[in-house]
């Protein structure tokens, strides 16, 4: 039976105590509701609890509809123009301003309460003087915090240009704050990781004790991806500089390895077992749960673009298109959104001979197949008929023999980080610092060879293992969230985006700004600060 932290469970019966109607907002000390709490341990491990639980409040936009990021980029699109779904579709088509919701608006709200709680638990910890809380008890729950308000400051700072920097509690009277410079927001992140990873027992994600909490190694690798996106100039160039001080921090971190198979990581049943997860949003049934398969599968909320799946090399080693094991197709019905049993063999034959991932990562044509998950392969299971682009997606799809449905429901993590991102950071900060060494090879390699690909050619040169590393990227961390920001620090929007189209969908055009790498501040938040909060130049 999967297990979960207990107090977890508790999170939502107590989300009134410590949430905040409004984002920088708290209840008076002297509230009815904060006279009778922290009175005992199981108080704050409970509002501890809640200030994790932000990650899965609707809509999810740090967990359930984290893939709908690739929307934003060249992977996929969205056929639904939703909040729901981050208003993926509106981004991406370039209708970005001050009142655009989905993404733009719940980032930036739910960081802010999650931050606001965290404040919360840390000030009653600082005055908690009960018996029945251990010194070790209190440097835990203080750690988690830290870790919290620097992992909500890490999206802000990612999504945002310049954002308020708040460190405790506000009353009415300071309530609305100024924006903060970006160096002090980062000043921060890097100040409350740093004090979180030397409080923490530096064990793995998998020991009882971290199990749904922040561990050191995970800290560290989350600051490892901050410092990799600050490691590149404002024309994507890398500074070498602040590369070399990578690799040696993701260097010491250990007790984590590869997972057998890289979708093993997204199925529900072998998720406790992995020795590559580092960081996940919890879910367990029947009380927390979520409905990815429906989302993803039957709505085909991702509509994966055929650039992606061509992305995909063949199993030895070469591009699709260039390797022998290519096979040929009938191009004027792939480039369709037909759901036709002809256009389905056509589409069969793109995934013959190629990287296992692609079959773990995209579905195609309506249907999906769970051979190796304890299905035989003897008949496809049919998930929709919206696949718009003629492709969708796999990899968080669980293992079924029903076509997805509004009772479906799963109680799958999602996955925030995992050791194969270590591995890759390591060779791209490595190789941007030294070129390709034997680091950079071993780190790459063992990332493809767990997916039974061939080992990268020698004798590359810094640019050729660039872009082997970018590949890595892509079809690695397909739907993870990584891309969007990883495409914005290498400065290639412009480049990979603005114009993409897929052949299926030709008046489906996206529209990348030099103004979209960073978000607006929602005009809600403007308009309620009363001039105190200024928004950003590019949307004035």
């Amino acid at each position: 039976m999967k297990r979960i932290n207990i107090y977890l469970m508790s999170a939502l019966l107590m989300g009134t105590t410590v949430s905040c109607s409004d984002f920088l907002q708290k209840d008076p000390p002297s509230s009815p509701s904060q006279s009778i709490f922290w009175q005992k341990k199981s108080d704050f491990d409970s509002a501890l609890a809640g200030t994790f639980s932000i990650m899965y409040e609707w809509p999810g936009e740090m967990s359930q509809i984290i893939p709908c990021f690739d929307n934003l980029t060249d992977n996929s699109i969205c056929q639904h123009n939703e909040d729901t779904y981050g208003r993926s579709q509106t981004i991406a088509l370039g209708d970005l301003d001050p009142n655009t919701t989905g993404f733009v608006t719940y980032m930036y709200s739910h960081c802010y309460t999650g931050i606001a709680r965290a404040h919360l638990v840390m000030e009653n910890l600082a005055l908690y003087e009960g018996s029945d809380m251990t010194e070790d008890d209190k440097n835990f729950i203080m750690a988690q915090c830290k870790a919290l308000r620097g992992y909500f400051y890490s999206w802000l700072y990612l999504c945002y240009k310049e954002v308020p920097l708040v460190t405790s509690s506000l009353t009415m009277e300071n309530m609305y704050q100024p924006k903060s410079t970006r160096p002090e927001i980062y000043a921060q992140i890097m100040k409350d990781f740093d004090e979180a990873i030397a409080a923490l027992p530096d064990k793995p994600y998998s020991d009882s004790q971290m199990s749904g909490y922040f561990s050191p190694g995970a800290l560290k690798a989350f600051k490892a991806r901050l410092m990799l996106n600050d490691a590149y100039d404002e024309n994507g160039k890398a500074i070498p500089e602040k590369m070399k001080e990578i690799v040696p921090l993701l260097e010491e971190i250990q007790g984590y390895s590869l997972a057998d198979r890289m979708r093993d990581n997204f199925i529900s049943e072998k998720q406790l077992a992995s020795p590559e997860i580092m960081f996940s949003v919890r879910y367990l049934a029947p009380n927390i749960t979520h409905s990815m398969d429906l989302y993803y599968g039957n709505w085909t909320t991702c509509g994966v673009t055929r650039d992606l799946v061509d992305e995909f090399e063949c199993t030895d080693g070469l591009k699709w298109g260039e390797s022998p094991l290519t096979q040929e197709v009938d191009e004027s019905l792939l480039s369709t959104n037909s759901m036709a049993d002809d256009a389905y063999n056509e589409r069969e034959k793109l995934f013959q001979n190629r990287d296992p991932r692609l079959r773990e990562t995209v579905t195609h044509s309506g249907y999906a197949t769970f051979p190796d998950e304890g299905y035989e392969d003897k008949e496809r299971l049919k998930l929709t008929d919206q696949q718009q682009t003629g492709f969708g997606m796999m990899k968080y799809l669980q293992p079924t023999t029903i076509m997805p449905s509004y009772s479906t429901i799963s109680d799958a993590d999602v996955i925030i980080l995992r050791y194969a991102e270590v591995l890759l950071m390591i060779a791209e900060a490595e190789n941007e610092v030294n070129g390709p060494t034997q680091k950079v090879y071993d780190a790459v390699n063992a990332v493809r060879a767990r997916s039974e690909m061939p080992p990268l050619p020698d004798n590359l040169s810094q640019d050729e293992m660039r872009e082997r590393i970018r590949h890595e990227w892509r079809v690695e961390f397909v739907f993870e969230g990584q891309r969007y920001f990883q495409l914005k620090r290498w400065k290639l929007m412009e480049e990979l985006v603005d114009g993409a189209v897929d052949p299926a969908l030709p008046t489906y055009i996206k529209v990348f700004k030099p103004a979209f790498y960073y978000w607006p501040i929602p005009q809600t938040e403007i308009d309620k600060a009363g001039g105190v909060l200024v928004q950003d130049s590019n949307y004035k």
